[in-house]
């Protein structure tokens, strides 16, 4: 196995490489259970010339080796090794940043792309100049494969009025799987990209939506696979909000607070009239009223926090 140590090791593939219409970025993190299937169903990919980058964020497992041995069999391939763990959104971010195509997805290290998914994406938002994202429905399956579930889209993405769009992405219960569809690089570097909070995903979606509607394709050609080694199922609310931070050490958490702060954000550096932004801040009422009760707790437990905080510090630092 090359070495970890020089920056040259850390990637492989597209070397000379010309600049594809569509980058996949797949970012992994100890994904050695189910990553190759993953990798599989996207070097699978049919119709479409795309690169796909994997984002390793410093796994502990084989994630180094099955990726470097993918890239080396595979000139579409990028690997790149974080030099440490730089938590679940940044390394999202990077993805974004690094890449170079006019057209840009995530992909799951632990689902299945059917193998037209991605040039029905592409066809679609070629095809509709102002829509600025394309997403297909799902299947939910297990860890062997088999389908648990469905998911379509319930909500008016494709409406021409962007606070219709952002209404029903707050209000209306759903799975974010617009996240892994193909968005419009040049607008997606417009916006904040994934804030490093819970449910961060679902602020960008929702900044997306204002600056254009999706293209809904109803066709289950997603495989989500639901598994227990999930982090969101994995850890608790506290502990998933920092795994998202890359800030372990924090000991004050508001993350349902810092949603709705980004939420307010996104609507305010809108590129919306200022009474559609009106509007826009209006319709996260729905968001206000769920999240409330929430939001109090959090308030009453950073006062606890702050409170023992404040007591090991006049005691001379915190108990063991």
């Amino acid at each position: 196995m090359p070495p970890r140590t020089q920056p040259a090791a850390r990637t492989a593939g597209l070397i000379g490489r010309a600049c594809p219409p569509v980058t996949v970025g797949l970012p992994v993190f100890n994904g050695e259970s189910y990553l190759e299937r993953a990798l599989d169903s996207l070097t699978g990919q049919v119709d479409v010339d795309f690169e796909l980058h994997v984002a390793d964020n410093h796994s502990t497992d084989a994630t180094e080796e099955i990726c470097r041995s993918y890239a080396a069999a595979d000139d579409r391939i990028r690997y790149i090794r974080r030099g440490h763990n730089i938590g679940v959104m940044a390394n999202h971010n990077r993805l974004v940043e690094q890449s170079r195509s006019p057209f840009f997805a995530w992909a799951g290290a632990d689902d299945l792309w059917l193998p037209h998914r991605l040039a029905r994406c592409l066809e679609a938002l070629r095809g509709n100049p102002a829509a600025v994202l394309a997403s297909t429905s799902a299947t939910e399956i297990d860890t062997e494969d088999q389908p648990i579930g469905s998911w379509h889209n319930r909500c008016r993405i494709e409406h021409s009025d962007p606070v219709t769009r952002l209404y029903d992405l707050v209000s209306v219960e759903h799975h974010n799987y617009y996240c892994y569809g193909l968005i419009r690089r040049s607008v997606l570097v417009d916006t904040m990209l994934n804030p490093p909070i819970k449910a961060g995903d679902r602020v960008l979606i929702a900044e997306l939506a204002l600056r254009g509607p999706f293209v809904d394709i109803p066709e289950q050609l997603l495989l989500h696979r639901i598994h227990p080694d999930r982090i969101s199922q994995r850890v608790g609310p506290r502990e998933f909000y920092r795994s998202q931070c890359g800030d372990s050490a924090r000991s004050i958490v508001l993350p349902n607070v810092e949603e709705g702060r980004w939420f307010l954000r996104a609507v305010l550096r809108s590129p919306l009239l200022p009474k559609d932004r009106a509007r826009a801040l209006y319709a996260l009422r729905p968001w206000l009223r769920s999240n409330a009760v929430p939001m109090a707790r959090n308030l009453a437990r950073a006062a606890v926090d702050s409170a023992r905080l404040l007591a090991d510090t006049s005691r001379g630092g915190p108990r063991s």
